[in-house]
């Protein structure tokens, strides 16, 4: 989140502001007080100081940026009032503080999740196509949870490996995390010449699908799945009024980069979250494109567990079904 520059949580706010309508439009009263302190730390911390006006404060959503994020948190807890962080997956934010709420899933719930459909599919071991000296974040996420937790498994750099290690009839989950456009179109031929993908589950990063060197015939074909932050069935009933409605007041679509949609169901939830009591459990909302449902980690605060495992069907982009 420290690359998001402050202009562009503009949407954010437009997408609160929908959401805020629709309470106001009901006689929900709401205070609402906002304040743009950008990266500013003095400017953070003369607003947390103010004691007279943290008393009236029931939730604090943001700041966005990590390091101010960090600072309000401390604050947060200190007077006693929950304190959403939207778009982080720092795990040291929700250690120790029972006030704060992630909403960002931790990178571990994407293997978890791996590990699980394998375990329902029979389809050991799962095969990390990487390389293993890799510093990538995620990958390293991926084999810590499988040794973790004894879940099958090999990593190997070589798509030919990849290819010979598949069986023809069993389930098998393929898991990348490059990001090359020749690399993807290497393993993407050969699995394809392999004729071996009829049980395959192909899982790849989100930004293949913003690639335009590979052939999106390949999507359907190869099974092709991806985690993701977010969902947006742009065809539902919700999304085309919220569409609607929204460039109608503001003059522009929403979009995720823009953290319109984001904004929209955060606002939504944690309000729901204030009228049940501050009882998370309680909270139930229909999210448009940010689904949350949460754990509480021991000793510490909350995080959304709710994990978008996307498949590609027929050019779609729709939740799995696997």
């Amino acid at each position: 989140m420290e690359a998001v520059r402050s202009y562009q949580l503009m949407g954010f706010w437009n997408g609160a502001q929908m959401a805020l309508d629709e309470y106001d439009a009901q006689g929900v009263p709401l205070n609402i007080i906002v304040r743009d302190i950008s990266n500013n730390e003095s400017k953070l911390r003369r607003l947390m100081e103010d004691e007279e006006l943290m008393k009236k404060v029931d939730l604090i959503i943001g700041p966005f940026f990590g390091k101010l994020f960090a600072i309000a948190a401390h604050y947060a807890k200190q007077y006693e009032i929950p304190i959403v962080n939207p778009f982080s997956r720092r795990q040291d934010f929700i250690e120790e503080n029972e006030f704060v709420y992630k909403l960002i899933p931790s990178l571990e719930a994407r293997p978890a999740m791996i590990a699980f459909l394998a375990q329902q599919n029979n389809a050991f071991p799962i095969i990390i196509y990487g390389d293993s000296t890799s510093s990538d974040k995620e990958m390293s996420a991926y084999c810590n949870y499988f040794r973790k937790n004894n879940i099958p498994y090999m990593v190997t750099p070589n798509a030919s490996t990849v290819v010979d290690r598949l069986h023809k009839t069993k389930s098998q989950f393929v898991v990348t995390f490059y990001d090359n456009p020749a690399q993807n179109l290497i393993i993407s031929r050969n699995l394809l010449m392999s004729e071996k993908t009829d049980n395959l589950t192909f899982v790849v990063p989100e930004t293949w699908l913003e690639s335009k060197t590979y052939d999106i015939e390949y999507y359907t074909k190869l099974n092709l799945h991806f985690f993701s932050d977010y969902y947006i069935d742009f065809d539902g009933e919700k999304v085309k009024t919220f569409v609607y409605d929204y460039t109608q007041r503001f003059g522009t679509p929403p979009t995720l980069k823009n953290f319109a949609f984001q904004g929209y169901d955060i606002t939504r939830f944690f309000v729901e979250f204030l009228r049940n009591g501050k009882d998370i459990d309680l909270v139930k909302t229909e999210a448009i494109a940010y689904p949350l449902s949460f754990d509480k980690s021991p000793g510490g605060g909350f995080e959304n567990v709710n994990v978008q495992f996307l498949e590609v069907k027929d050019n779609v982009i729709v939740p799995s079904q696997d």
